[in-house]
């Protein structure tokens, strides 16, 4: 038994498409991991930023349209 042209043809071009399905798959995991240490880094600075503020300014909450800064009221222990 043997398969005919048509189906051959056919089955070969489905193993194409999920090749290039898997291949599309890998290269949105590798820019997702991109994306992912991006944010990472994003965050750090922001982090880094904010501890720098707060050592300048002091703990408070800042506005960020006008960059006004309202001190938080610090807690006493009764």
């Amino acid at each position: 038994m043997q398969l005919s042209k048509q189906e051959l043809q056919t089955l070969n071009e489905y193993q194409e498409l999920s090749k290039d399905v898997i291949f599309a798959l890998g290269e949105l995991e590798l820019q997702k991991m991109g994306l992912i240490d991006r944010f990472r880094e994003i965050s750090s600075q922001q982090e880094e930023l904010g501890n720098e503020l707060n050592k300048k300014y002091g703990d408070g909450k800042i506005n960020l349209t006008s960059g006004e800064i309202t001190p938080l009221e610090k807690q006493t222990d009764k």
